[in-house]
């Protein structure tokens, strides 16, 4: 097999690293400039407008030119809820489901639950939205893209976007204090873990459907305390 890198392969090695460095320094400068509320929400527009969806545009349309063009096709991402046979799953592939809901089961358990009361629902509403935009990008950037543009490398398409999915999170964690237990490394690690946790099953079986609703649900629940405790408490 030839293992050479396309083109379009190395340009998405380096800009996932790229995307790290920049996203740090954008996040510094904005939070300098506009303050914490502000900057912080800017920072993450930018990483939204200017990173993930073009990124996620771009291979979607050089994978509509090749053999892969099926990859972000409906029903290609909604595939993996049975095996290629047709078959229930099987007893690993629940238990891995049941991993990638560990995160949400987690954070709403713990943390969701005071902030959610003491905030009440606005502060949800607010969680929401954030989730709504960010669990799907994320997902489709880190967890789709990558896979597919480098199917089957294990280094290329499931190391390399887990370690920068934790390393981006370094940006918004040394721009402001979370205020949440653990700081930085409790901020940067969870989302490692997290990226470990789901790329691993999108990168094994192919769908990132499950890891979208993992992703949204722990987003809710984190960001509602995160909101509570450094703007509503």
């Amino acid at each position: 097999m030839n293992r050479l890198l396309t083109r379009e392969q190395k340009a998405l090695v380096l800009l996932a690293p790229m995307l790290v460095a920049v996203q740090i320094i954008c996040f510094q400068l904005f939070v300098r400039l506009l303050g914490d509320s502000w900057g912080y929400l800017l920072g993450y527009v930018v990483y939204w407008v200017c990173w993930c969806v073009p990124i996620i545009a771009v291979y979607r349309n050089v994978l509509h030119k090749g053999n892969d063009r099926r990859v972000f096709r409906a029903d290609t991402i909604m595939g993996g809820w049975k095996r290629s046979d047709g078959a229930s799953f099987s007893r690993a592939r629940w238990i891995a489901l049941l991993a990638v809901f560990l995160p949400a089961m987690g954070t709403g358990l713990t943390v969701f639950p005071p902030a959610a009361y003491a905030g009440g629902w606005t502060v949800v509403a607010l969680a929401v939205f954030f989730a709504l935009i960010n669990a799907p990008l994320e997902e489709l950037l880190w967890r789709k893209v990558f896979p597919a543009v480098f199917p089957g490398r294990v280094l290329l398409g499931y190391v390399l976007p887990t370690v920068c999915f934790g390393a981006w999170h370094l940006a918004p964690a040394l721009a402001k204090d979370s205020g949440m237990d653990g700081g930085i490394a409790a901020f940067a690690g969870g989302a490692l873990g997290m990226g470990m946790l789901w790329g691993w099953y999108a990168f094994r079986y192919q769908t990132v459907v499950p890891t979208i609703i993992a992703h949204f649900l722990t987003n809710t629940f984190a960001f509602t305390a995160f909101l509570y405790v450094n703007w509503f408490s």
